[in-house]
């Protein structure tokens, strides 16, 4: 068998000595030609399948009014890694058109997708991609005027295919596919669980499925999801497996009416990547059964994990300099009783927790669990 650098092999990218943001994020697409050659190479030599793929990064070419990297973010932009389409940037409009961007026709999916992104001041909303790759910005109570004056792209994903998924059984009257999505459905890739798809019911029992063993975290998790008219939601995920969908507000009737899966996701095996954030200004780890806040990092994309509660300061860590942005990013989590909030990061790593409503919606618990961004 033909070998490989270690960070090939094992699909993780192995700790280096250390270089500025802006080096780094110089060096990316260097790195992912050089990358996609060493992956060519394996395919020639060797019968083993390779660990990873790339596409991009592509800038992504606005429109209707729409302008890239308000408020000290960066430019929009799209890349896909081991199947996965990543955004990264933010942006702006004084226009009255939804639609910003078409996906190039590489990295659409292959159905409707509805992803959570953050709005202005903390604001809820998604984006609406079809399978042509046409981007609408849709704004939770119609409230466009969020939409804006800021939406960040950072943090949003989604599976274009259902390649490697396992579907998901749907139990207590849930179905698959409302609105030409696609069935529920998740993978595991390199230690992160990612969902696809979408679900809804007419019935009452908020538990739609239960993961089977070999996706469940080893503690309770908390994900963010996009329910019906862009309303907030969340998947509490218990280390039995069992999934129960909760919206904002207690208004059930918003995930019966739809549940986007898209975007979702979680990590369940921390080992290899992942690195223990310091908390500080009375910040304290793993309220509700969760696990204690980390971040980490894959083929330039950052990922946290944990949840935490009881701050008294807005400020709950500083980012280690190898998780750091290259510009400030806004990033969407999910805070008490299934509310609103965004992580707000700086270049410097400095972190703050922004509530869409009160701040003791964070004190009282802030996952960080399905929150990353791209460098």
């Amino acid at each position: 068998m033909t070998r490989f650098p270690a960070f090939v092999r094992s699909g993780f990218l192995l700790p280096t000595p250390w270089t500025s943001p802006q080096v780094r994020h110089g060096n990316r697409s260097a790195f992912f030609l050089l990358f996609g050659a060493v992956l060519f190479v394996s395919f020639t030599l060797s019968s083993t399948s390779a660990f990873a793929q790339f596409v991009g990064p592509t800038p992504l070419t606005l429109v209707n009014g729409w302008t890239g990297a308000p408020f000290a973010t960066s430019l929009p932009s799209v890349e896909e890694a081991n199947g996965i389409v990543q955004l990264r940037g933010a942006i702006a409009t004084t226009g009255t058109n939804p639609v910003p961007f078409t996906l190039p026709a590489g990295l659409s999916p292959a159905t409707d997708v509805y992803v959570p992104v953050d709005l202005c001041n903390a604001h809820n909303g998604r984006l609406h991609i079809t399978s042509s790759g046409v981007v609408d910005v849709e704004a939770e109570g119609g409230a466009f005027a969020n939409a804006q004056c800021f939406t960040s792209l950072d943090g949003a994903s989604f599976a274009p295919a259902n390649s490697g998924f396992t579907g998901l059984t749907v139990i207590n009257g849930w179905t698959n596919a409302p609105f030409l999505t696609s069935n529920a459905a998740v993978r595991k890739i390199n230690g992160i669980v990612h969902f696809k798809g979408a679900i809804a019911t007419t019935g009452t029992n908020t538990v739609p499925f239960t993961l089977p063993s070999a996706f469940r975290p080893p503690t309770d998790v908390y994900v963010p999801v996009d329910l019906c008219n862009a309303t907030n939601g969340r998947l509490h995920i218990t280390h039995a497996g069992v999934v129960d969908v909760e919206a904002e507000g207690g208004n059930f009737s918003n995930a019966q009416c739809f549940t986007s899966l898209d975007g979702a996701w979680f990590i369940a095996q921390a080992s290899g990547f992942t690195k223990p954030l310091t908390l500080i200004n009375g910040w304290t780890n793993a309220p509700f059964l969760t696990s204690n806040a980390l971040a980490g990092g894959q083929y330039g994309v950052v990922y946290f994990k944990g949840a935490i509660a009881s701050g008294t300061s807005t400020q709950p860590f500083t980012l280690p300099v190898q998780f750091r942005p290259l510009t400030n990013v806004y990033v969407p989590i999910d805070l008490c009783n299934a509310t609103k909030g965004r992580l707000v990061i700086q270049n410097s790593g400095v972190v703050t927790i922004q509530a869409e409503g009160a701040f003791s919606n964070a004190q009282c618990f802030t996952s960080l669990d399905g929150a990353s961004f791209v460098q």
